[in-house]
């Protein structure tokens, strides 16, 4: 998993994940209102429970974040070699192979 302490690619892959959550998920409209009644019913749940149960419920949240968060590292990166591999495909289509310099 991505962590502050990767470097080289894995690096560039969690600035950009940071960034695409900050600059356009946290903004897009719909996104937020995907997450009202979820977070409504989290809290509804959680008044429900005994502190018990809420640590419970807290440390299972955690650990579905934990996996969506490598779900997300593990597209972005598949989609990143998918795009280096279309360009090099496009320029190679567009330049002929002896221009491309790679």
């Amino acid at each position: 998993m991505l962590t502050d302490n990767s470097k080289g690619i894995q690096k560039f892959i969690l600035h950009r994940l940071w960034q695409i959550h900050e600059e356009i998920v946290k903004l897009d409209p719909e996104y937020g209102e995907l997450g009202e009644e979820p977070g409504q019913l989290l809290k509804q749940l959680a008044a429900k429970l005994t502190p018990e149960d809420q640590k419970l419920l807290d440390r299972y949240d955690c650990r579905r974040m934990d996996q969506m968060n490598r779900q997300d590292e593990l597209i972005y990166s598949e989609g990143l070699m998918d795009g280096m591999l279309f360009g090099y495909w496009v320029a190679m289509a567009g330049q002929g192979v002896e221009r491309i310099r790679v």
